[in-house]
Protein backbone atom coordinates (compact mmCIF):
# COMPACT_ATOMS: atom_id res chain seq x y z
CA UNK A 1 0.00 0.00 0.00
CA UNK A 2 2.86 2.33 0.85
CA UNK A 3 4.75 1.34 -2.31
CA UNK A 4 1.89 2.27 -4.64
CA UNK A 5 1.08 5.34 -2.52
CA UNK A 6 -2.50 4.30 -1.74
CA UNK A 7 -3.93 5.71 1.48
CA UNK A 8 -5.68 3.14 3.63
CA UNK A 9 -8.94 4.02 5.33
CA UNK A 10 -10.09 3.18 8.86
CA UNK A 11 -11.70 -0.12 7.86
CA UNK A 12 -8.50 -1.28 6.16
CA UNK A 13 -6.51 -0.38 9.28
CA UNK A 14 -8.98 -2.34 11.44
CA UNK A 15 -8.32 -5.48 9.38
CA UNK A 16 -4.55 -5.01 9.42
CA UNK A 17 -4.35 -4.31 13.19
CA UNK A 18 -6.66 -7.23 13.94
CA UNK A 19 -4.57 -9.60 11.80
CA UNK A 20 -1.30 -8.47 13.39
CA UNK A 21 -2.77 -8.75 16.91
CA UNK A 22 -4.04 -12.25 16.22
CA UNK A 23 -0.53 -13.28 15.18
CA UNK A 24 1.14 -11.40 18.04
CA UNK A 25 3.11 -9.29 15.57
CA UNK A 26 3.45 -6.28 17.86
CA UNK A 27 6.31 -4.75 15.91
CA UNK A 28 4.15 -4.65 12.79
CA UNK A 29 1.24 -3.14 14.72
CA UNK A 30 3.55 -0.31 15.82
CA UNK A 31 4.34 0.37 12.16
CA UNK A 32 0.61 0.39 11.37
CA UNK A 33 -0.10 2.83 14.22
CA UNK A 34 2.66 5.12 12.92
CA UNK A 35 1.07 4.96 9.48
CA UNK A 36 -2.32 5.90 10.95
CA UNK A 37 -0.83 8.92 12.73
CA UNK A 38 1.32 10.06 9.79
CA UNK A 39 -1.57 9.86 7.32
CA UNK A 40 -4.22 11.28 9.66
CA UNK A 41 -6.42 8.22 9.25
CA UNK A 42 -9.67 8.92 11.05
CA UNK A 43 -9.94 6.86 14.23
CA UNK A 44 -13.62 5.97 14.19
CA UNK A 45 -15.27 3.80 16.83
CA UNK A 46 -14.32 0.54 15.09
CA UNK A 47 -10.65 1.39 14.60
CA UNK A 48 -10.49 2.90 18.08
CA UNK A 49 -11.90 -0.25 19.67
CA UNK A 50 -9.47 -2.42 17.70
CA UNK A 51 -6.51 -0.32 18.85
CA UNK A 52 -7.70 -0.36 22.48
CA UNK A 53 -8.08 -4.13 22.38
CA UNK A 54 -4.64 -4.52 20.80
CA UNK A 55 -2.96 -2.36 23.44
CA UNK A 56 -4.89 -4.16 26.17
CA UNK A 57 -3.56 -7.52 24.97
CA UNK A 58 -0.04 -6.12 25.16
CA UNK A 59 -0.58 -4.67 28.63
CA UNK A 60 0.03 -1.14 27.27
CA UNK A 61 -3.10 0.31 28.83
CA UNK A 62 -1.66 3.83 28.96
CA UNK A 63 -1.56 3.78 25.14
CA UNK A 64 -5.08 2.36 25.03
CA UNK A 65 -6.19 5.21 27.30
CA UNK A 66 -4.68 7.69 24.86
CA UNK A 67 -6.73 6.22 22.01
CA UNK A 68 -9.84 6.14 24.18
CA UNK A 69 -9.43 9.80 25.14
CA UNK A 70 -9.04 10.87 21.49
CA UNK A 71 -12.10 9.00 20.24
CA UNK A 72 -14.96 11.29 19.20
CA UNK A 73 -17.44 8.45 19.57
CA UNK A 74 -17.40 5.52 21.96
CA UNK A 75 -19.69 2.56 22.43
CA UNK A 76 -20.03 -0.19 25.03
CA UNK A 77 -17.21 -2.12 23.40
CA UNK A 78 -14.87 0.86 23.90
CA UNK A 79 -15.61 1.12 27.62
CA UNK A 80 -15.51 -2.63 28.20
CA UNK A 81 -12.19 -2.99 26.39
CA UNK A 82 -10.66 -0.30 28.62
CA UNK A 83 -12.03 -1.91 31.79
CA UNK A 84 -10.68 -5.32 30.75
CA UNK A 85 -7.32 -3.74 29.93
CA UNK A 86 -6.99 -2.15 33.36
CA UNK A 87 -8.23 -5.35 34.99
CA UNK A 88 -5.56 -7.35 33.18
CA UNK A 89 -2.76 -5.29 34.73
CA UNK A 90 -4.46 -5.20 38.13
CA UNK A 91 -5.30 -1.48 38.16
CA UNK A 92 -8.81 -1.94 39.51
CA UNK A 93 -9.05 1.62 40.82
CA UNK A 94 -8.84 2.96 37.26
CA UNK A 95 -11.12 0.17 36.05
CA UNK A 96 -13.84 1.03 38.56
CA UNK A 97 -13.53 4.75 37.82
CA UNK A 98 -14.29 3.97 34.18
CA UNK A 99 -17.02 1.55 35.22
CA UNK A 100 -18.72 4.21 37.35
CA UNK A 101 -18.45 6.76 34.52
CA UNK A 102 -20.07 4.49 31.92
CA UNK A 103 -23.30 5.87 30.44
CA UNK A 104 -24.65 2.30 30.36
CA UNK A 105 -23.40 -1.15 31.34
CA UNK A 106 -23.98 -4.66 30.03
CA UNK A 107 -23.13 -8.11 31.37
CA UNK A 108 -19.57 -7.82 30.00
CA UNK A 109 -19.01 -4.59 31.95
CA UNK A 110 -20.11 -6.14 35.24
CA UNK A 111 -18.34 -9.44 34.59
CA UNK A 112 -15.05 -7.72 33.73
CA UNK A 113 -15.07 -5.90 37.07
CA UNK A 114 -16.17 -8.91 39.12
CA UNK A 115 -13.60 -11.17 37.46
CA UNK A 116 -10.91 -8.53 37.91
CA UNK A 117 -11.60 -8.24 41.63
CA UNK A 118 -11.70 -12.02 42.08
CA UNK A 119 -8.41 -12.53 40.25
CA UNK A 120 -6.80 -9.76 42.32
CA UNK A 121 -7.90 -11.36 45.58
CA UNK A 122 -10.34 -8.53 46.39
CA UNK A 123 -13.11 -11.00 47.05
CA UNK A 124 -15.40 -8.78 49.11
CA UNK A 125 -15.39 -6.20 46.30
CA UNK A 126 -16.31 -8.94 43.81
CA UNK A 127 -19.31 -9.97 45.93
CA UNK A 128 -20.27 -6.31 46.46
CA UNK A 129 -20.28 -5.67 42.74
CA UNK A 130 -22.31 -8.81 42.05
CA UNK A 131 -24.94 -7.56 44.50
CA UNK A 132 -24.97 -4.28 42.56
CA UNK A 133 -25.42 -6.23 39.34
CA UNK A 134 -28.46 -7.98 40.80
CA UNK A 135 -29.96 -4.64 41.87
CA UNK A 136 -29.39 -3.31 38.35
CA UNK A 137 -31.30 -6.37 37.06
CA UNK A 138 -28.51 -7.40 34.68
CA UNK A 139 -28.57 -11.16 34.13
CA UNK A 140 -25.13 -12.73 34.75
CA UNK A 141 -23.60 -15.30 32.46
CA UNK A 142 -21.64 -18.41 33.43
CA UNK A 143 -18.36 -16.47 33.67
CA UNK A 144 -19.90 -13.95 36.08
CA UNK A 145 -21.33 -16.73 38.22
CA UNK A 146 -18.07 -18.70 38.35
CA UNK A 147 -16.10 -15.56 39.26
CA UNK A 148 -18.37 -14.55 42.14
CA UNK A 149 -18.50 -18.14 43.42
CA UNK A 150 -14.70 -18.14 43.40
CA UNK A 151 -14.84 -15.02 45.59
CA UNK A 152 -17.44 -16.54 47.94
CA UNK A 153 -15.26 -19.63 48.36
CA UNK A 154 -12.23 -17.61 49.37
CA UNK A 155 -14.01 -15.50 51.99
CA UNK A 156 -15.99 -18.49 53.24
CA UNK A 157 -19.31 -16.76 52.56
CA UNK A 158 -21.73 -19.67 52.37
CA UNK A 159 -24.82 -17.42 52.46
CA UNK A 160 -23.67 -15.45 49.41
CA UNK A 161 -22.60 -18.62 47.60
CA UNK A 162 -25.96 -20.31 48.22
CA UNK A 163 -27.76 -17.17 47.03
CA UNK A 164 -25.79 -17.30 43.77
CA UNK A 165 -26.62 -21.01 43.41
CA UNK A 166 -30.33 -20.29 43.98
CA UNK A 167 -30.19 -17.55 41.33
CA UNK A 168 -28.61 -19.93 38.82
CA UNK A 169 -31.40 -22.45 39.36
CA UNK A 170 -34.24 -19.92 39.46
CA UNK A 171 -33.28 -17.90 36.39
CA UNK A 172 -31.87 -20.77 34.33
CA UNK A 173 -28.34 -19.40 33.99
CA UNK A 174 -26.29 -21.73 31.81
CA UNK A 175 -24.79 -24.15 34.33
CA UNK A 176 -21.92 -25.67 32.38
CA UNK A 177 -18.87 -27.50 33.71
CA UNK A 178 -17.27 -24.15 34.56
CA UNK A 179 -20.15 -23.20 36.89
CA UNK A 180 -20.46 -26.71 38.30
CA UNK A 181 -16.78 -26.76 39.22
CA UNK A 182 -17.09 -23.34 40.86
CA UNK A 183 -20.06 -24.55 42.93
CA UNK A 184 -18.19 -27.66 44.07
CA UNK A 185 -15.19 -25.53 45.02
CA UNK A 186 -17.34 -23.03 46.92
CA UNK A 187 -19.29 -25.64 48.88
CA UNK A 188 -16.32 -27.70 50.03
CA UNK A 189 -14.31 -24.61 50.98
CA UNK A 190 -17.28 -23.55 53.09
CA UNK A 191 -17.35 -27.03 54.65
CA UNK A 192 -20.64 -28.18 53.11
CA UNK A 193 -19.45 -31.40 51.51
CA UNK A 194 -22.96 -32.82 51.05
CA UNK A 195 -23.92 -30.00 48.68
CA UNK A 196 -20.61 -30.26 46.84
CA UNK A 197 -21.33 -33.95 46.25
CA UNK A 198 -24.89 -33.16 45.17
CA UNK A 199 -23.65 -30.68 42.55
CA UNK A 200 -21.02 -33.17 41.38
CA UNK A 201 -23.54 -35.99 40.98
CA UNK A 202 -25.98 -33.79 39.03
CA UNK A 203 -23.37 -32.54 36.55
CA UNK A 204 -24.06 -34.09 33.15
CA UNK A 205 -20.50 -33.50 32.05
CA UNK A 206 -17.43 -33.58 34.26
CA UNK A 207 -13.82 -32.76 33.48
CA UNK A 208 -10.55 -33.36 35.30
CA UNK A 209 -11.10 -30.20 37.37
CA UNK A 210 -14.47 -31.55 38.60
CA UNK A 211 -12.88 -34.75 39.85
CA UNK A 212 -9.87 -32.98 41.33
CA UNK A 213 -12.10 -30.53 43.21
CA UNK A 214 -14.37 -33.17 44.75
CA UNK A 215 -11.38 -35.32 45.75
CA UNK A 216 -9.64 -32.33 47.34
CA UNK A 217 -12.84 -31.22 49.06
CA UNK A 218 -13.47 -34.63 50.59
CA UNK A 219 -9.88 -34.94 51.79
CA UNK A 220 -9.71 -31.45 53.32
CA UNK A 221 -12.99 -31.97 55.16
CA UNK A 222 -11.87 -35.25 56.72
CA UNK A 223 -13.41 -37.79 54.34
CA UNK A 224 -10.20 -39.51 53.27
CA UNK A 225 -11.83 -42.84 52.41
CA UNK A 226 -14.43 -41.10 50.23
CA UNK A 227 -11.63 -39.23 48.46
CA UNK A 228 -9.94 -42.57 47.78
CA UNK A 229 -13.21 -43.96 46.40
CA UNK A 230 -13.71 -41.04 44.00
CA UNK A 231 -10.10 -41.20 42.82
CA UNK A 232 -10.54 -44.90 41.98
CA UNK A 233 -13.84 -44.15 40.28
CA UNK A 234 -12.21 -41.38 38.25
CA UNK A 235 -9.59 -43.82 36.98
CA UNK A 236 -12.27 -46.42 36.16
CA UNK A 237 -14.13 -43.85 34.07
CA UNK A 238 -10.99 -43.17 32.07
CA UNK A 239 -10.37 -39.64 33.33
CA UNK A 240 -6.68 -38.76 33.36
CA UNK A 241 -5.68 -37.56 36.85
CA UNK A 242 -4.11 -34.12 37.17
CA UNK A 243 -1.27 -32.95 39.40
CA UNK A 244 -3.93 -31.55 41.74
CA UNK A 245 -5.78 -34.86 41.93
CA UNK A 246 -2.57 -36.58 43.00
CA UNK A 247 -2.05 -34.00 45.76
CA UNK A 248 -5.54 -34.77 47.05
CA UNK A 249 -5.13 -38.54 46.95
CA UNK A 250 -1.65 -38.52 48.51
CA UNK A 251 -2.95 -36.42 51.41
CA UNK A 252 -5.95 -38.74 51.73
CA UNK A 253 -3.60 -41.73 51.96
CA UNK A 254 -1.60 -39.92 54.65
CA UNK A 255 -4.69 -39.22 56.74
CA UNK A 256 -6.05 -42.74 56.24
CA UNK A 257 -2.70 -44.28 57.21
CA UNK A 258 -2.30 -45.98 53.82
CA UNK A 259 1.45 -45.59 53.43
CA UNK A 260 2.06 -48.28 50.81
CA UNK A 261 -0.98 -47.21 48.78
CA UNK A 262 0.24 -43.61 48.80
CA UNK A 263 3.70 -44.66 47.68
CA UNK A 264 2.14 -46.70 44.87
CA UNK A 265 0.15 -43.70 43.66
CA UNK A 266 3.24 -41.48 43.82
CA UNK A 267 5.29 -43.99 41.84
CA UNK A 268 2.54 -44.24 39.20
CA UNK A 269 2.53 -40.50 38.49
CA UNK A 270 5.43 -40.51 36.07
CA UNK A 271 5.49 -44.21 35.16
CA UNK A 272 1.80 -44.56 34.23
CA UNK A 273 0.55 -41.02 33.59
CA UNK A 274 3.68 -39.18 32.50
CA UNK A 275 3.25 -36.58 35.24
CA UNK A 276 6.52 -35.37 36.71
CA UNK A 277 6.10 -34.95 40.49
CA UNK A 278 6.25 -31.36 41.71
CA UNK A 279 7.50 -30.06 45.04
CA UNK A 280 4.01 -30.33 46.55
CA UNK A 281 3.91 -34.06 45.73
CA UNK A 282 7.26 -34.63 47.42
CA UNK A 283 5.88 -32.74 50.41
CA UNK A 284 2.87 -35.05 50.45
CA UNK A 285 5.12 -38.12 50.61
CA UNK A 286 7.13 -36.61 53.47
CA UNK A 287 3.80 -35.97 55.21
CA UNK A 288 2.63 -39.52 54.41
CA UNK A 289 5.73 -41.09 55.94
CA UNK A 290 5.94 -38.67 58.87
CA UNK A 291 2.25 -39.02 59.67
CA UNK A 292 2.72 -42.75 60.18
CA UNK A 293 5.78 -42.26 62.41
CA UNK A 294 8.33 -43.24 59.74
CA UNK A 295 10.44 -40.14 60.40
CA UNK A 296 13.79 -41.63 59.45
CA UNK A 297 12.32 -42.94 56.22
CA UNK A 298 10.87 -39.48 55.54
CA UNK A 299 14.30 -37.93 56.10
CA UNK A 300 15.93 -40.46 53.77
CA UNK A 301 13.28 -39.65 51.15
CA UNK A 302 14.09 -35.94 51.46
CA UNK A 303 17.81 -36.61 50.97
CA UNK A 304 17.07 -38.66 47.84
CA UNK A 305 14.78 -36.07 46.23
CA UNK A 306 15.95 -35.10 42.70
CA UNK A 307 15.20 -31.46 43.52
CA UNK A 308 16.29 -29.36 46.49
CA UNK A 309 13.56 -29.52 49.17
CA UNK A 310 11.85 -26.23 49.96
CA UNK A 311 10.80 -24.77 53.31
CA UNK A 312 7.44 -26.55 53.25
CA UNK A 313 9.08 -29.98 53.03
CA UNK A 314 11.42 -29.23 55.93
CA UNK A 315 8.60 -27.71 57.96
CA UNK A 316 6.54 -30.89 57.54
CA UNK A 317 9.46 -32.90 58.92
CA UNK A 318 9.96 -30.45 61.79
CA UNK A 319 6.28 -30.58 62.79
CA UNK A 320 6.29 -34.38 62.70
CA UNK A 321 9.53 -34.48 64.69
CA UNK A 322 7.88 -32.34 67.35
CA UNK A 323 4.83 -34.61 67.51
CA UNK A 324 6.95 -37.76 67.80
CA UNK A 325 9.61 -36.20 70.03
CA UNK A 326 12.48 -36.81 67.62
CA UNK A 327 14.89 -34.05 68.68
CA UNK A 328 17.75 -35.02 66.36
CA UNK A 329 15.62 -34.77 63.21
CA UNK A 330 13.96 -31.63 64.54
CA UNK A 331 17.39 -30.00 64.83
CA UNK A 332 18.31 -31.03 61.28
CA UNK A 333 15.03 -29.62 59.93
CA UNK A 334 15.43 -26.42 61.98
CA UNK A 335 18.94 -25.85 60.63
CA UNK A 336 17.71 -26.20 57.06
CA UNK A 337 14.72 -23.92 57.68
CA UNK A 338 16.86 -21.18 59.22
CA UNK A 339 19.17 -21.38 56.20
CA UNK A 340 16.29 -21.15 53.71
CA UNK A 341 13.94 -18.81 55.57
CA UNK A 342 15.73 -17.07 58.48
CA UNK A 343 13.13 -14.32 58.88
CA UNK A 344 10.14 -16.61 59.44
CA UNK A 345 9.23 -16.56 63.13
CA UNK A 346 7.24 -19.79 62.78
CA UNK A 347 10.43 -21.78 62.26
CA UNK A 348 11.86 -20.58 65.58
CA UNK A 349 8.58 -21.16 67.40
CA UNK A 350 8.22 -24.73 66.09
CA UNK A 351 11.77 -25.57 67.09
CA UNK A 352 11.32 -23.95 70.50
CA UNK A 353 8.12 -25.92 71.09
CA UNK A 354 9.92 -29.14 70.17
CA UNK A 355 12.55 -28.48 72.82
CA UNK A 356 9.88 -27.50 75.34
CA UNK A 357 7.96 -30.75 74.81
CA UNK A 358 11.13 -32.62 75.78
CA UNK A 359 11.82 -30.35 78.78
CA UNK A 360 14.99 -29.00 77.18
CA UNK A 361 14.50 -25.53 78.58
CA UNK A 362 18.06 -24.33 78.01
CA UNK A 363 17.59 -24.99 74.29
CA UNK A 364 14.25 -23.15 74.40
CA UNK A 365 16.04 -20.11 75.82
CA UNK A 366 18.81 -20.40 73.21
CA UNK A 367 16.28 -20.57 70.38
CA UNK A 368 14.41 -17.52 71.65
CA UNK A 369 17.72 -15.70 72.02
CA UNK A 370 18.62 -16.59 68.44
CA UNK A 371 15.24 -15.27 67.35
CA UNK A 372 15.86 -11.95 69.13
CA UNK A 373 19.41 -11.76 67.80
CA UNK A 374 18.10 -12.20 64.27
CA UNK A 375 15.55 -9.44 64.95
CA UNK A 376 12.66 -11.73 64.04
CA UNK A 377 9.26 -10.64 65.33
CA UNK A 378 6.44 -13.04 66.07
CA UNK A 379 3.37 -11.51 64.35
CA UNK A 380 -0.18 -12.05 65.48
CA UNK A 381 -2.11 -13.94 62.85
CA UNK A 382 -5.57 -13.09 61.68
CA UNK A 383 -8.38 -15.05 60.19
CA UNK A 384 -11.78 -14.28 58.84
CA UNK A 385 -14.71 -16.53 59.64
CA UNK A 386 -18.37 -16.24 58.85
CA UNK A 387 -20.74 -16.33 61.80
CA UNK A 388 -24.44 -16.38 60.94
CA UNK A 389 -23.74 -14.96 57.51
CA UNK A 390 -21.46 -12.10 58.55
CA UNK A 391 -17.69 -11.95 58.41
CA UNK A 392 -15.74 -11.69 61.64
CA UNK A 393 -12.01 -11.20 62.10
CA UNK A 394 -9.95 -12.42 65.02
CA UNK A 395 -6.44 -11.53 66.07
CA UNK A 396 -5.25 -15.12 66.28
CA UNK A 397 -5.05 -18.10 63.97
CA UNK A 398 -7.85 -20.61 64.09
CA UNK A 399 -6.78 -24.21 63.54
Amino acid sequence: MRVVNVKGDAMTMVKVVFACSSLGEWGVTDVVVSYIEENNVEIDVYLGNTLIDMYGQRGSVHLAQGVFDRMQQRNLVSWNAMIMGYGKIGNLVAAEELFNAMPQRDVISWTSMITGYSQAGQFNDAVRLFEGMMKAKVKPDEITVASVLFACAHIGSLDAGEAVHDYVQKYDVKADVYVGNALIDMYWKCGVVEKALDVFKKMRKKDSVSWTSIIAGLEVNGFANSALYFFSRMLREGVRPSHGAFVGILLACAHAGLVNKGLEYFESMERVYGLKPEMKHYGCIVDLLSHSGNLQRAYEFIKEMPVAPDVVVWRILLCASQVHGNISLAEIATKKLLELDPSNSGNYVLSSNTYASSNRWEDVVKMRGLMEKSNVQKPSGSSSIEINGSSSSSGFLLY
